[in-house]
C-alpha cells in the first residue's frame, strides 16, 4: 500500500514538473545598492561616536596615561570619520553610475524578428 502511494505522488509530481517547465521562470527583482554605502555609513556613525568621546574626555590625564597622553580615542575616530565620509562618497558615486547604466538599459530599443 505505502509502494503505491509513493509512486502515486512521484508522477504527481512528475506531472507538475513537466507542466510547470513550459509557463516562464520567474525571476526575482534584484536590488542594485552598493556596499561602499552601507560601509560608509557603520564608519562614520563609529568614528563619530569615538571622536565624540575622544573629546568628551580630553580633560582627563589618567585615562590616556597608557598612551603616553595621546588622545587615541579622538584621533582614531576621526579617521574612523575620515574613511567613512570617503567610502559614503565613492559608494554615490558608484550608485549613480550604477542608476545610470540601468536607465541606459531600459532605453535601448527592443529589435523585433522580421516576419
Amino acid at each position: 500500500m505505502a509502494k503505491k502511494d509513493f509512486t502515486d505522488l512521484a508522477r504527481k509530481s512528475l506531472s507538475a514538473t513537466a507542466s510547470s517547465s513550459t509557463a516562464k521562470p520567474v525571476t526575482p527583482p534584484t536590488l542594485n545598492v552598493d556596499a561602499r554605502i552601507a560601509v560608509g555609513m557603520f564608519f562614520a556613525l563609529t568614528g563619530t561616536i569615538l571622536a565624540a568621546f575622544g573629546l568628551s574626555t580630553r580633560d582627563r590625564m589618567d585615562v590616556y596615561a597608557k598612551s603616553l597622553g595621546i588622545d587615541a580615542n579622538l584621533w582614531w575616530g576621526l579617521a574612523l570619520l575620515a574613511f567613512g565620509i570617503m567610502m559614503l562618497a565613492f559608494g554615490r558615486r558608484g550608485q549613480a553610475r550604477m542608476e545610470k547604466d540601468q536607465g541606459m538599459a531600459q532605453e535601448k530599443p527592443k529589435l523585433r524578428r522580421p516576419r
